[in-house]
């Protein structure tokens, strides 16, 4: 046992001193946080300087839009004809043509650019405009807003779970992406096992070492040294995730409306233009991000963090071993990297089949083929983690981790009766034939 822990210890400090180590486990977690609050952040941020010029041919509509701190509305073309003014305006980079054609019915406007105003820019002139044009149908019916604000309904669906109110959007969420780490940290790690094997193998260094250890306890050290760097840099991610997450949060948290910009958020959400922000009783709300934050906190609060943090830690390193161990099997059968192919197809398939069949499980998670790629050994590791945060029977669980712990011994067996003949094997390719003899070997 002490020399496999020797080699264990060799594994993991060479990797863990390693200048790609440290680089991978701090950069890791910021990437992960770019890629969640980069786009938030540029969402949120409001277009500078827009100018948009109204040509309006119904005459009905020139002073109608107001304009906010960021964009604003030019009416003093409002009665010269449209061709001319976009003459005008062509090379301006900063202003925007609105023509408000003549109809019977107005259903479309146009909005001609230099360059693309933004999504914030279009979105608000069809929300202002949709609201005039609601309010004009609703006075020639001679209705009035009291009387459709008293029949206008918004429902929702609160998805209660065992008594327990939950959210599919954020479970999917969650599963997708616990499943995917898993992927990821198996197929790197034990590539990296496959790899050392093969680097000990061709620069004849294993000659030296299975001279003082046996093939299977050198197998083994490897493989469990580069699984305790795998899980120290999980852990290391999950704790600068939590923290890059929570400062991310209270950023955008923080930010309240402008109190220049106030009356206008407030008329995109009611309808009802609010000339002054300090008008009694006019709540200001926060900031649509913001709010989308406090959901989300609300969600991760509510997450049982005990089950889906111990099922990541349990089926990565479930799938770690058992896979690894079938790498290194490849590692030791081979001379070269280009030799690797034959063997790593029926290896990585369940691997990629199960990421494939993702999406179909998210989608239903307690449906059968869900139910058995998260108890098949060779599958479960993935799929389980993408069903975890939907809520599993509790025996389904038991039977899955149950299943892949007796398919790491026997995978660990088996991988190592080719391990132990195939280390010292060169120059001559491997087929699966030669590898079902080197199993029986004794």
């Amino acid at each position: 046992m002490s020399k496999i822990s020797l080699i264990i210890q060799r594994e993991y400090t060479t990797r863990v001193r390693k200048k790609s180590f440290l680089v991978i486990s701090i950069l890791g977690p910021l990437l992960f946080a770019g890629i969640i609050f980069v786009p938030a952040f540029l969402a949120s941020t409001k277009n500078e300087n827009q100018r948009i010029v109204v040509v309006d041919e119904t005459k009905s509509l020139c002073g109608s839009l107001e304009g906010n701190a960021t964009v604003h509305y030019d009416y003093g073309y409002c009665n010269i004809g449209i061709n001319e003014v976009k003459k005008i305006f062509a090379d301006s980079s900063h202003a925007s043509v609105l023509y408000i054609h003549k109809t019977e019915q107005l259903q479309q406007v146009q909005l001609y650019s230099k360059d693309d105003p933004g999504l914030d820019v279009v979105s608000a002139i069809e929300a202002q405009l949709n609201t005039i044009m609601e309010k004009a149908k609703m006075k020639a019916e001679n209705l009035d807003q009291a009387t459709i604000d008293k029949v206008k309904s918004n429902i929702s669906v609160q998805d209660i779970v065992n008594n327990q109110e939950t959210n599919a959007g954020y479970n999917m969420a969650l599963g997708y992406a616990g499943s995917f780490f898993i992927y990821l940290f198996i197929l790197l790690y034990s590539i990296q096992v496959m790899r050392g094997v093969m680097e000990e193998k061709t620069n004849r260094i294993v000659e030296v070492i299975i001279s003082s250890v046996r093939p299977f306890q050198l197998m083994m050290g490897k493989v469990i040294g580069v699984g305790l760097v795998g899980l120290t840099q999980f852990l290391i991610w999950v704790v600068l995730g939590f923290g890059v997450y929570s400062a991310g949060s209270a950023y955008f948290q923080a930010q309240e409306i402008n109190p220049k910009n106030a009356a206008m958020e407030q008329t995109y959400k009611t309808g009802t233009p609010i000339n002054n922000i300090n008008t009694p009783g006019v709540k200001i709300e926060k900031k649509d991000m913001s709010r989308s934050f406090d959901n989300l906190d609300n969600m991760l609060r509510s997450t049982n963090w005990v089950l889906v943090i111990g099922g990541l830690l349990f089926y990565f390193l479930g799938g770690y071993l058992l896979f690894s161990a079938l790498f290194a099997a490849v590692g030791s059968a081979v001379d070269q990297d280009t030799d690797t192919q034959q063997f790593m197809l029926p290896v990585t398939s369940p691997l990629v089949l199960s990421i494939v069949v993702m999406g179909s499980i998210i989608t239903n998670p307690h449906s059968t083929m869900a139910v058995w790629f998260s108890i098949i050994p060779l599958t479960s590791p993935i799929a389980m983690m993408a069903r975890i945060p939907f809520g599993i029977p509790v025996w389904q669980l038991a039977l899955s981790m149950s299943l892949l712990v007796a398919s790491i011994f026997g995978t660990v067996w088996l991988a190592g009766r080719i391990y132990r003949v195939g280390l010292l094997m060169y120059g001559k390719k491997a087929t699966y034939k030669e590898l079902g003899k080197w199993i029986f070997y004794k």
